[in-house]
């Protein structure tokens, strides 16, 4: 069992060294670092023997000029040294931790869909930022100090054994004191540090929550419930604060304890070497002087460790997020470069068949069973069917947010999931009855994503969608904000957007899924007019409830328990489908 955790350890040290030195930066400005530092350090080791000479010059009342010149000009250019060597080392930890973001970041961003159904925004968002934040602590905050302390401490030994040997061997001591204290205690707070950085993030994902929902959590009276919810947390966050305090309280105190009790024996013992004249008074200041050169490491070493073990719990949560399989990788994008001929990529208006696709959220609750659907090219397919039984899901996997556990879907001759992601998503355009919008200007939402300054484009997509009166109204015009998940603007507004949003698009695929729903009958007239003018020439699938939009459709699908049971024309539908006959019955008789 030791084993096993001191083989656990040194993976996890391994990671972590591998983790940074993936983001250092030149080698040349890591050798100035380290050049900066044991000069600075081995400056600090001549003041001990500088001070020596001028003990004993004072005791000969033989005290000259040039030394005291050569011990201010030390301690000046050590002092520049050491400012030097921080902010370098600085800048390298500040680089490190800002190309360890960059790769977490740009992971987050490539990963599937099915990551974030597992994982709350709010842990995701800790692990970038608390979690880099603790390594980035680390770098900076300890490993100089640690650094320049080792090189202290292998100096500050090698002159003392020049000066006398016997008061070192009895210094030395104090290291297998040090190791004694610090070994039972690392796993300890390697295990409650990676338990508090999960509960930050748990802690972290609740706020997230309800602050995205927080007129919901208002509405319901949810307030106590939350209360209670973020009271657990921060209990619990106390609680692992609290053992890591206690930690912390029994190493620094200990670790405090012996070096000052080794020192006060080397002054004592020094003091009858002085009396006896076997030793110097010189000689014994200079002593006292690397003993604190070499006690102040050991004692940080203790801040150092307990930091470290912190660092390693962050590295390992990062190293999780890192080692998550992204939508697409480098591997499959070459594969796919190589084999998928440019001609069928850039076809257009091409066919999109579901061939006995299977696909279920999990494993034991399969939502779609040999699925079998041709999409014509250029015409409007209204899928309809009643609620959970796959319509949404259908969209999911034509933009590959899921891949189906059985069967393809091809677009053309070709399998989409042979497509690189950008390429085929580049072709597709979804309006939702939600209309997520982003936190920003009008004009920041309807560019999203693409890459477009040209107002006339804008202005078109606009008139287009029945927004230019709307447009117009605003003081701002283009600029104005939406607020958070556009709520300064109406239903209608938002969904209108979102349809400009696709016309600039230019899409060959076009996904509505009930964008109609929830509007009033000014807003819902205003909007049918602009997907309309947006269907025209494009490939659609249409989710459908309204008997407006299914009657408008070349083609209607109806989709019961994740099979396709019926598809044809209104008409036809309307005498070979009870189900579909049951449907527009009980839509008519709500109208009425």
């Amino acid at each position: 069992m030791e084993t096993e955790s001191t083989g656990a350890a040194g993976m996890n040290v391994r990671q972590f060294v591998l983790l940074i030195a993936k983001h250092k930066p030149a080698t040349w400005l890591i050798a100035a670092a380290m050049l900066l530092g044991i000069g600075e350090t081995a400056l600090s080791l001549t003041i001990p023997l500088l001070t020596m000479d001028m003990v004993e010059e004072l005791s000969a009342s033989s005290l000259r000029a040039v030394t005291i010149a050569v011990l201010g000009t030390v301690f000046l250019t050590q002092t520049a040294m050491s400012g030097f060597s921080v902010y370098t080392m600085s800048y390298i930890g500040q680089y490190i931790i800002s190309g360890l973001r960059r790769e977490v970041w740009q992971r987050v961003l490539k990963l599937p869909v099915p990551f974030f159904d597992r994982n709350s925004s709010g842990e995701t968002m800790s692990r970038v930022t608390n979690d880099t934040n603790v390594i980035k602590d680390f770098i900076i905050g300890h490993v100089i100090s640690f650094l320049g302390g080792i090189i202290s401490v292998i100096g500050g030994v090698i002159l003392l054994l020049t000066i006398d040997w016997r008061m070192t061997l009895l210094m030395l001591v104090a290291v297998p004191a040090a190791l004694v204290i610090l070994w039972p205690l690392g796993s300890k707070m390697f295990k409650v540090s990676k338990s508090m950085q999960d509960e930050t993030a748990l802690f972290q994902g609740d706020l997230g929550r309800v602050l995205s929902d927080i007129r919901l959590v208002k509405a319901s009276l949810a307030e106590p419930l939350e209360k209670r919810q973020g009271s657990f947390r921060i209990n619990r966050l106390l609680q692992f604060g609290l053992q890591e305090a206690k930690i912390v309280a029994i190493v620094s105190p200990l670790m405090m304890s012996v070096m000052l009790l080794i020192l006060v024996v080397l002054i004592g013992y020094g003091g009858v070497r002085v009396a006896q004249g076997s030793l110097s008074g010189g000689e014994l200041v200079a002593i006292i002087l690397y003993m604190f050169q070499i006690v102040m490491p050991f004692t940080q070493m203790a801040s150092f460790f307990t930091q470290f073990q912190k660092a390693m719990g962050a590295s390992e949560r990062l190293q999780e997020l890192l080692d998550e399989q992204p939508e697409q990788s480098e591997a499959v994008l070459e594969s796919i470069n190589k084999h998928v001929a440019a001609a069928t990529l850039s076809a257009n208006k091409q066919p999109i068949e579901f061939i006995n696709v299977g696909f279920g959220y999990t494993h034991d609750r399969p939502l779609l069973q040999s699925l079998s659907l041709r999409v014509e090219p250029g015409k409007t397919t209204a899928i309809v069917g009643p609620s959970g039984t796959g319509k949404t899901t259908l969209f999911s996997l034509i933009e590959r947010f899921y891949e189906p556990s059985s069967g393809f879907i091809t677009y053309g001759e070709q399998p989409i999931a042979d497509m690189p992601l950008d390429e085929w998503r580049g072709r597709i355009a979804y309006v939702s009855q939600d209309s997520p919008m982003m936190a920003g200007t009008i004009r920041h939402n309807l560019t999203y994503g693409l890459d477009l300054e040209a107002e006339d484009k804008l202005r078109e997509a606009i008139e287009q969608a029945n927004l230019t009166s709307f447009l117009a109204s605003l003081p701002d015009g283009f600029d104005t904000e939406v607020g958070e998940r556009g709520i300064k603007l109406s239903g209608g507004q938002r969904q209108r957007l979102a349809i400009a949003r696709a016309i600039l698009r230019d899409p060959d695929i076009l996904l509505l899924d009930e964008a109609t729903a929830h509007l009033d009958s000014e807003s819902e007239q205003l909007v049918q007019e602009a997907l309309q003018a947006l269907m025209q020439g494009r490939t659609t699938l249409v989710i459908a409830h309204r008997l407006s939009t299914t009657r408008g459709a070349d083609r209607i699908v109806i989709l019961e328990k994740g099979e396709v049971t019926g598809q044809g024309t209104h008409t036809e539908l309307m005498e070979s489908h009870a189900l579909y006959y049951k449907l527009v019955q009980q839509q008519i008789v709500g109208d009425s």
